[in-house]
């Protein structure tokens, strides 16, 4: 499906909520506040209630605590949208960080800010509201009326599941994982003044599943990404109104800016009645819930270990924003990059683009060891422990979208355990550009280093620390809180990347570099590697020699004629003389690689460097220009000293 502003590309900062499995409670459904039974309170107590307008809360209702953290678009220029969060200018109206409670209908509310104390409180607990707490009507929001949160007890949860004949949450639980086959629904929005209306109940799902064609997509994406250890499948099937994976609801509720949540909350309650269930997840796995423009200020939010993902209008088909957010329903925090939120754009997890094809990537190391898809293919090494592997590893690491099943070989990622009170642990892959990860927008084939808490298991955010290519390391001093150092350092790139982790100096350093692919001292290899678009012949690229270094040999290259649509073609390689030069590629029908017509991409490497990392996405309109190289001139021999007399001095004339 072509969109008219697919081609915008441009990175956005999502709205993201942590959240946890259901838990038990009775409070009304749908967009309107519904009146329901008042919680042990006398005539004089509901009346003051009805006086100021409020809704006051059932006794011992039980919800689940969860934390909203929120991004906004904040800018436009003429060809791109910047996205970020408050972190300039606050601004109180639009919060970075909201607290809900969910309850068992599947409705979520906001507790308003300063309300009662909710700190100490994990995204999941199972809680009961303070004495006194109230909704009042339209706002969709809870008042703590300065009480606190009460979280229940061990004790009482597992007395609650001991009087239950059928615990969901353990069912739940299995859904969300990501391993296994999950069926997914998504759902068209119409409400009161505004409908999502990027594409008909087809073309969603086209853009979700594939179903008639679209290369790239939830589906292709998750499957590549795992090596079809996670299977998506359209969800509803049985049921008439949902059609390969789509169905459309109306709901009675006004498309009015930060209406989000009545709208979100009635399109829950007009599924379950609709289809005649107790939750959504009788009928798929996960739930995309694709809402006008403009009734969220941001682009997209979904909920961790949980069904739900939220989208405003085209937000709901494009592939980076899809497995962005159902990545947080797996369990998946944000990757960050220094102060930046979202600023690790190496895999899915940090920034996302208005791309329908794109960008092909993954995810960074600690959401890949998180993901369990290479449990087998990882090592874990508990930094300072007895085991000489603990301190000292000298491996070679292949890039994830090289995994091979039945390799018992490949190690893929690496963690560096230390206890969780000396601080995170770090993680670390060979973000290979190739495959699967053909459009990583980050540290392509460089050796990536990031931090996260959680032991790499839980919901935790994620912080590139280093990217590393051929002859680098990066030292970690004081990894263990005293004076000795953890080094990384990478030997060499290639098809693997060889690298050695080395604690307190521990190491034998066994492992020899890569010898160099030219047997010349003064050349160097290129590589010219081409992802294409669905229009391969219209891509082309010259090379050729610039400026005058000296012994560096005329040359002209340019490329085979391709052939092959949306595919990461065979790479040229040449070994060329130490020098200047010029790269030129071209789409002859102006419109580049990406993104209207697939995800393309160019890379080229000099050596082991990428010459043109982050200018390379594809989306260069008619032509792409880059120098790179330098002169290699050779010291020039030290002068030949003034030759030593050795006629000895004459003998003084006798006084």
């Amino acid at each position: 499906i072509i969109h008219p502003t697919s081609r915008e590309m441009f990175r956005s900062y999502f709205t993201v909520a942590a959240i946890a499995l259901a838990a038990t409670s009775t409070i009304g459904v749908g967009a309107a506040v519904v009146e329901k039974s008042l919680r042990g309170r006398n005539a004089d107590t509901v009346a003051s209630a009805n006086k100021h307008q409020h809704r006051v809360l059932q006794e011992e209702e039980e919800f689940t605590f969860l934390i909203a953290d929120i991004q906004y678009e904040d800018g436009f220029t003429a060809t791109s949208r910047k996205l970020q969060g408050n972190s300039g200018n606050k601004n109180p109206n639009r919060p970075e960080r909201t607290m809900n409670v969910q309850d068992a209908e599947g409705m979520i509310y906001e507790i308003e800010a300063g309300s009662g104390d909710t700190a100490g409180t994990s995204s999941g607990s199972t809680v009961t509201l303070p004495d006194n707490a109230f909704m009042t009507p339209g706002t969709n929001k809870i008042n703590l009326n300065g009480g606190g949160l009460k979280k229940k007890t061990k004790k009482e949860k597992k007395e609650k599941r001991d009087l239950q004949e059928d615990d969901s949450s353990t069912e739940l639980r299995r859904h969300l994982t990501a391993i296994g086959t999950k069926t997914v629904v998504a759902v068209r929005v119409i409400a009161s003044g505004g409908a999502y209306n990027w594409t008909d109940e087809a073309g969603l799902s086209d853009d979700v599943f594939g179903t008639n064609g679209d290369a790239y997509n939830l589906k292709t994406g998750f499957e590549g990404c795992s090596h079809n250890q996670l299977i998506i499948n359209p969800g509803g099937g049985g049921y008439s109104d949902i059609n390969n994976g789509v169905t459309t609801i109306n709901v009675d509720v006004n498309a009015t800016s930060g209406n989000h949540g009545n709208m979100a909350n009635a399109v829950t309650a007009a599924i379950k009645a609709k289809f005649g269930v107790n939750d959504p997840t009788q009928i798929a796995d996960h739930w995309l819930y694709c809402l006008p423009s403009g009734v969220t200020t941001s682009i997209a939010y979904a909920y961790a270990n949980h069904w739900m993902s939220v989208y405003s209008n085209e937000w709901c088909n494009y592939p980076s924003s899809q497995m962005h957010e159902l990545g947080h329903n797996f369990g998946f925090d944000h990757s960050n990059e220094g102060t930046q939120d979202y600023g690790d754009v190496s895999g899915m997890m940090g920034s996302s683009y208005s791309e329908d094809e794109g960008p092909m990537m993954c995810f960074n190391a600690a959401k890949s060891w998180q993901t369990g898809w290479f449990n087998e293919k990882r090592v874990n090494m508990n930094i300072g422990g007895s085991e000489a592997t603990d301190n000292c590893l000298e491996t070679d690491i292949t890039g994830q979208a090289d995994y091979v099943a039945v390799d018992t070989t490949q190690t893929i990622l690496v963690k560096m355990n230390r206890a969780s009170s000396l601080g995170r642990d770090l993680f670390l892959m060979y973000n290979k550009k190739t495959g699967v990860n053909s459009g990583t927008a980050e540290g392509g084939n460089t050796v990536m280093v990031v931090e996260a808490g959680a032991e790499g298991t839980g919901y935790a955010e994620s912080w590139l620390m280093g990217k590393l290519g051929a002859g680098q390391s990066q030292t970690f001093a004081g990894y263990l809180g005293d004076d000795r150092d953890l080094v990384i350092t990478v030997l060499s790139i290639g098809d693997t990347a060889q690298v050695t982790i080395e604690f307190d100096g521990l190491c034998t350093n066994t492992i020899a570099p890569t010898p160099s692919p030219c047997e010349n001292p003064n050349q160097k290899q290129v590589s010219v590697q081409i992802a294409t678009d669905t229009y391969p012949a219209e891509t082309s690229w010259t090379l050729k020699k610039v400026g005058s270094c000296a012994g560096q040999a005329d040359l002209n290259l340019s490329s085979p004629t391709y052939s092959t649509s949306n595919a990461v073609q065979a790479a040229f390689e040449q070994c060329v003389d130490k020098g200047q030069y010029e790269f030129t590629i071209t789409d002859a029908y102006g419109d580049g690689m990406c993104c209207s017509y697939g995800a393309g991409s160019f890379q080229v490497f000099y050596g082991d460097r990428d010459v043109f990392e982050g200018q390379s996405s594809g989306d260069f309109g008619a032509s792409f220009t880059g120098n790179f190289g330098e002169c290699d001139v050779p010291a020039s021999p030290p002068p030949t000293p003034a030759p030593v007399n050795s006629t000895p001095p004459p003998t003084p004339a006798p006084v």
